[in-house]
This record gives C-alpha cells, structure tokens and sequence, in this order.
C-alpha cells in the first residue's frame, strides 16, 4: 500500500474541518481521512488499508469511543483475525489474549464477522 502526506502551511483554525471514518469493504477495512479549511482554500484527503494509522483511528475514537472484546477462547473473537486487523507481533497478540482489545465500532463489527462466522479471513 502506498501511502501519501501532505503538508499543509494551516494552521488549524475554526475554519478548519477534519473528517476520519473507517469502514468495511468486501469484507476488509478501509480508512478514509480528510481536512478542509475555507479560510485557506486546503484541501487534502487520504485513504487506505488496515491496519488504520493512530492520528486516524484517535479521531475515530474521539468521535465514536471504543468497544472491549475478548480475544480468543469461546466467547472472544479468533486470534488471527485481531493479528491480522493489528498486525500483532506474537507477544502483543498474548496480551490482547489476556486482556482484550479496545476496537472502534467498525472494527468490532469487522472482528465480530470474523467470530460468527468461523472465517478468518485476513482484514
């Protein structure tokens, strides 16, 4: 995946408009963000892949909170679909084991898929 920044000579400003939100596509998530400033006349937006890049996913967080799931065992959500999602080393995958994950709504939702359906497709 490619990604692409921007720099943008703005500083952030009542004007200022800034949008994250992920979603699922063909059963994979995707990130989308954008920012406009009319004062400024910038515009700049990026997309991608996941797993969704910390600046994006705190403003979805931000906006939306998180969602506490179990992570392997009966009740949680398959370990190799949070590794996939995350893409955990194996000491980071022990420890949501142990204590969960905190996902977005739209990750929750991507890795509750993956629970009810017995598939661990790679997100």
């Amino acid at each position: 995946m490619a990604e692409h920044f921007v720099t943008l000579h703005c500083e952030p400003c009542p004007s200022c408009r800034f949008e994250a939100r992920q979603r699922i596509v063909d059963g994979r998530l995707r990130w989308e963000e954008s920012m406009c400033c009319a004062r400024y006349e910038v515009q700049a937006c990026d997309e991608g892949r996941a797993p969704t890049p910390p600046w994006v996913r705190e403003r979805i967080i931000a906006a939306e909170g998180t969602v506490h799931l179990p992570v392997g065992g009966p009740d949680g959500v398959p370990l190799i679909a949070v590794r996939a999602l995350y893409r955990l080393t194996l000491p980071e995958l022990r420890e949501a084991r142990a204590n969960g994950v905190d996902a977005t709504p739209v990750e929750a939702a991507l890795l509750r898929g993956a629970a009810s359906t017995g598939v661990a497709d790679s997100p």
